[in-house]
């Protein structure tokens, strides 16, 4: 896949995909998530539900962005309608459309 590459969360994404947590498609849709809000790869999948904190730390124990999400859980914690609603703010402001 990508020999050269250095970035952690790239090759996250990859060993995702090889074992089949999440598609090809979660995966792209994760890289644009990430470009457009700054949000780290983990915090996507989290906030999606596509994979969890416990599975990240299974796969990546010495991830200090595993952690990182895992104190940003612990703060407040976020019903699936408040991420929803977030995340359809957020597509709105990207595409230029209204939130509702």
């Amino acid at each position: 896949m990508s020999e050269n590459t250095s970035d952690p969360s790239k090759d996250l994404l990859d060993l995702l995909v090889e074992s089949k947590v999440i598609s090809q498609a979660q995966a792209s849709l994760v890289r644009t998530d990430h470009e457009a809000t700054g949000m780290s790869f983990e915090e996507i999948l989290v906030a999606r539900s596509w994979v969890s904190e416990s599975k990240l730390s299974e796969l990546r124990p010495n991830s200090s962005k595993t952690q990182d999400v895992s104190e940003a859980s612990s703060r407040k914690p976020v019903s699936y309608q408040e991420n929803l609603k977030r995340y359809r703010q957020i597509m709105a402001e990207i595409l230029g459309e209204s939130s509702e």
